[in-house]
């Protein structure tokens, strides 16, 4: 089964993972239906009888609700989109963010009703265990050790691993996030209520020069 992880970020911008978790659907799967449903509830029905999600729809959905929800007044729902789309945050901002996954989960219980049972995911015992412990390994974090963090969605991706390793002589070998020459991914910075992006290479060539 697959696995999702936290990875943090050290001073000279090399990532480890310090934590991970068992089956990756319970987290980051679990917020794009709840946010798709909230956000693009007419979007996602089908003809069929079932809703679309990210994983099989994500080409037509995801510019879609990004537009939606970075336009949103919801903190809490932007943060966890964020966290979602594996986005670097700073350490120094987790209060508000584990602020923001607890808010995310309180006030989205109306949201992505199963059928059967007739409850939102976000009401099930072990999706509210995984987002809370999620919440409480962010708090644990050491900003002046690891002063970022990304989490990684699933184990079938390696997309994260490759920001801090690249193949030298057939091998691979770790390299510092600094070292990429290309925007692949962005900082988050959360300041009065705001989030504000800037891409990797911005944030070096602003951290540097």
């Amino acid at each position: 089964m697959s696995h999702s992880s936290l990875y943090v970020i050290d001073k000279e911008f090399y990532g480890s993972i310090e934590f991970e978790y068992s089956n990756s659907w319970l987290f980051s799967p679990i917020i794009w239906d709840v946010l798709l449903d909230k956000y693009m509830k007419k979007e996602i029905q089908t003809e069929f009888g079932y809703r679309k999600n990210m994983i099989r729809d994500g080409n037509e959905l995801h510019p879609k609700l990004n537009d939606i929800i970075n336009n949103c007044n919801s903190l809490s729902d932007r943060i966890c989109w964020e966290l979602s789309n594996q986005q670097i945050f700073h350490t120094k901002d987790k209060d508000i963010i584990i602020q923001g996954i607890k808010h995310f989960l309180s006030t989205n219980n109306k949201y992505h009703i199963q059928n059967e049972e007739k409850t939102s995911y976000l009401n099930l015992e072990h999706i509210i265990k995984r987002f809370t412990e999620i919440a409480d390994d962010i708090k644990s974090l050491d900003e002046n050790e690891s002063p970022y963090f990304i989490l990684k969605n699933t184990s079938c991706d390696s997309s994260v691993e490759f920001l801090f390793t690249r193949c030298d002589e057939e091998e691979y070998v770790e390299q510092s996030l600094s070292e990429l020459n290309e925007a692949v991914i962005e900082f988050v910075s959360i300041e009065n209520n705001t989030i504000n992006f800037i891409d990797n290479l911005s944030y070096f060539n602003k951290l540097y020069n």
